[in-house]
């Protein structure tokens, strides 16, 4: 074999050494830069961020006692065959449940201040088909789409509405300062509210017979002429 042929020869060779030296190399690569699976850990933990609310089954209730601490809460009635609380996540190991009777009583401890790195949301939900008292001292309070025979609440709440509601009797009382809100897609049959002068209320709803106010300043107090049949007043 000449010079010229055997020189060929190993360029070919280099070359071709070359070639499956680098295929080897980016398999190789490849393989040890997946990422290693943990014993006890889902794949799929890194990737979906976990529920945002916990929905705790709850015994059958007829009242609901809510105590927390300072700072802004929120509560919302809402109506479901099944008794159940639901809290935020990030709220849920600073509240505790207890029955007494057919009493649910919410008990929030302190709560550290809510900061951008760890928010704290005070957002709880209570369902369940009837309720007949209520008492709380959550900053807003929201009861919607109830359709219910009566309900009573003593309120401590800053701001309470009400809304697609249909109560045939209502009975307010506060000893607070609270801005009640009857909204116009609800309906009562009668409702008496014990308005303090700290306190304020706006009725937007339809009252098929009465609405007892007691109170000794109305310039607070906002009422629909057209929804409201009889106003009486009591001192």
């Amino acid at each position: 074999m000449d010079k010229k042929h055997r020189t060929l020869l190993i360029i070919i060779s280099i070359v071709g050494w070359t070639a499956i030296g680098g295929l080897g190399w980016y398999f190789i690569n490849s393989y040890t830069s997946k990422p290693k699976k943990v014993r006890g850990v889902a794949e799929y933990d890194t990737l979906v961020q976990p529920t945002h609310y916990k929905t705790i089954p709850s015994q059958a209730f007829k009242n609901v006692i809510l105590e927390t601490d300072l700072g802004p809460v929120q509560i919302y009635f809402e109506p479901s065959e099944k008794h159940s609380v639901k809290f935020h996540q990030s709220y849920l190991k600073y509240v505790d449940i207890a029955y007494r009777g057919d009493t649910l009583v919410i008990h929030a401890k302190k709560t550290p201040k809510s900061t951008k790195e760890e928010p704290v949301f005070k957002q709880i939900y209570v369902y369940t088909p009837d309720i007949k008292y209520y008492q709380g001292e959550a900053s807003q309070t929201t009861f919607s789409y109830f359709n219910i025979e009566k309900l009573k609440v003593d309120s401590r709440s800053s701001w309470m509405r009400f809304y697609g509601c249909k109560i045939e009797n209502l009975e307010l009382l506060t000893d607070h300062p609270c801005n009640y809100r009857l909204e116009e897609n609800s309906y009562f049959g009668k409702v008496r509210a014990d308005i303090n002068e700290n306190s304020a209320m706006t009725c937007l709803s339809y009252i098929q017979n009465d609405l007892i106010i007691k109170t000794k300043d109305f310039k607070k107090i906002d009422i629909s002429k057209e929804n409201v049949k009889k106003l009486l007043v009591e001192k």
